[in-house]
């Protein structure tokens, strides 16, 4: 019989995994949860800012409101006074005391439309920085409602 030889094998230490691909795939769901928390965060913050001009808006014609309110409450509190009364009387419906001698002018003829009512100038709006134009335009603030 022929003596084989076997060959001693040195043990082999075991095989590590590839730490790489363990971090990789680690990273990689780490990076899609967090793409999606941003998604579903950053995705509202324009109607946020949206929701926010339109309730600043409405603010803004309340207190315009509130202040024409306040100016017609005096106007009716002016126009309980007799001396109220009487101006009015004498200037819109021609009344005059007694003893006095009321005068009534009238325009020639072809005069009447001669005197132009003069428009309303439109409301002066300050300049924006150009930062804030900047911010006005990635918020969507630029554009022109249609409402």
């Amino acid at each position: 019989m022929t003596d084989t030889l076997e060959r001693e094998r040195a043990p082999r230490a075991p095989r590590r995994r590839r730490r790489t691909s363990r971090w990789a795939t680690v990273m990689f769901v780490v990076l899609l949860i967090s793409l999606g928390l941003v998604a579903s965060g950053v995705l509202p913050v324009q109607q946020y800012l949206e929701r926010e001009t339109q309730v600043n808006d409405a603010q803004a014609a309340l207190d315009a409101l509130r202040e024409e309110n306040a100016l017609l409450e005096q106007e009716a509190g002016a126009l309980l006074t007799d001396q109220e009364i009487e101006r009015i009387a004498r200037e819109q419906y021609g009344f005059v005391q007694p003893g006095e001698i009321g005068y009534v002018v009238i325009p020639p003829e072809g005069l009447e439309g001669i005197v132009e009512e003069t428009p309303e100038p439109e409301p002066v709006t300050e300049p924006r920085s150009f930062l804030q134009r900047i911010w006005d335009f990635i918020t969507g603030r630029d554009v022109a409602s249609d409402g």
